[in-house]
């Protein structure tokens, strides 16, 4: 699955953590960091390192919160913007996934998919 992401989203220079970024910000608009942190599932600090290469690449933008002076507040650019045509990609990634396979069988994976990221979330609390 890793292998299809990173080959589908090559032509585009992403990886697979810059997409899940993007989409989180094509879908919510502005986000602080530690949200996207959140919301990507990855720590802080590697978050940041993402951030960081994408704001090389003038995929978007940091700058402070005038809410809150400590957070740092994401959004996106217009290039960035201009890369909104891959935000169903995780919807071509599933449908390469479960070809051949029936709609009580997708429905079926993806409920054991969500009671394992459940008991996951649980073991770690």
């Amino acid at each position: 699955m890793n292998a299809l992401c990173a080959q589908l989203l090559d032509p585009h220079d992403l990886s697979l953590p810059q997409w899940a970024i993007l989409s989180c910000l094509w879908r919510d608009g502005a986000l602080t960091v530690s949200a996207l942190s959140d919301l990507v599932g990855t720590g802080l600090p590697a978050t940041s390192r993402i951030l960081d290469r994408m704001e090389d690449r003038g995929l978007l933008v940091r700058q402070r919160h005038q809410a809150d002076g400590r957070a740092t507040l994401v959004t996106l650019t217009d290039k960035g913007r201009g890369l909104d045509h891959l935000s169903d990609f995780h919807e071509r990634i599933n449908e390469a996934l479960f070809a051949g396979f029936s709609k009580d069988d997708r429905e079926r994976a993806f409920d054991l998919l969500r009671r394992m990221q459940s008991n996951a979330e649980h073991a770690i609390t």
